[in-house]
């Protein structure tokens, strides 16, 4: 990740860049299914003057996939991520001769722009910067993002959770999964679930039980699920498999365009 170390970034500029689809992966935000980080991975931008909004999400395009077709072999989260796609697309449509595995998933097919799914994160940069800087260090002589806890409150109570709300609302996906249980209210208030319904289901497969939080609100059902890594996250094949085949129940054969 590069940084503007000469120019000092403004609170308002700061927001104004944080309220838009900067460090997301994307890919279509028409997809039925959502998926929601706390943070991006991997990071590809770069913090310098100017800083300009997002306006409209990326998406591994052909492009994309060309320039980081290595880097790819080593995005584990993104891979378990392709892991519980291919799933539910088995559960809903069955076998398919287009897409054989989970690998060809990921390599081709996820976070495609007009595919069948969208990823964004909860906050804008990085939790693990390059070369894992600690975040005072990275960004030293940029008072609005240290410490650290300024910038996440920042994210909170300014433009970033707002057009995460508001993007939920205009695109009005049937499901999102948010990853990462420990950031649950972050995800409630980014998505304006504390008034929602909400309940508890058991994931139990043959392997350890995991338990997931629903939410319900607006036409749009929220799983919060483990994460994708550590001890306690959804890690085995035999868990995101069985999260898959779990949340392809919200699915039908239209949400997986061709």
């Amino acid at each position: 990740m590069e940084i503007e170390q000469k120019i000092i970034f403004s609170g308002e500029q700061l927001d104004v860049y944080f309220a838009s689809y900067v460090g997301m992966e994307g890919g279509n935000p028409a997809a039925a299914i959502w998926f929601c980080d706390s943070t991006p991975h991997p990071w590809t931008e770069s913090l310098l003057a100017p800083l300009i909004p997002r306006r409209h999400p990326g998406a591994w395009d052909a492009a994309f996939r060309a320039t980081n077709r290595e880097a790819m072999e080593r995005w584990q989260s993104h891979q378990k991520v392709a892991r519980i796609m291919c799933a539910a697309r088995t559960q809903v449509l069955g076998p398919s001769r287009e897409i054989s595995s989970w690998q060809d998933y990921y390599a081709n097919h996820l976070y495609a722009p007009g595919g069948a799914e969208f990823k964004l994160s909860l906050f804008p940069l990085p939790a693990h910067l390059v070369g894992d800087q600690p975040w005072s260090k990275a960004f030293r002589g940029q008072p609005e993002l240290v410490p650290k806890q300024r910038y996440l409150e920042r994210c909170r109570n300014g433009g970033r959770f707002r057009f995460i709300s508001e993007i939920r609302r205009r695109w009005r996906p049937k499901l999102v999964v948010c990853l990462g249980e420990r950031h649950r209210e972050d995800y409630v208030r980014a998505f304006g679930l504390e008034r929602a319904s909400a309940r508890d289901y058991v994931l139990q497969p043959a392997d350890l039980a995991k338990t997931l939080r629903l939410f319900e609100a607006d036409g749009t059902t929220w799983v919060i699920c483990p994460a994708l890594a550590g001890a306690s996250g959804l890690t085995s094949d035999v868990l995101l498999e069985a999260m898959g085949r779990y949340i392809a129940r919200w699915l039908e054969p239209g949400d997986f365009p061709n």
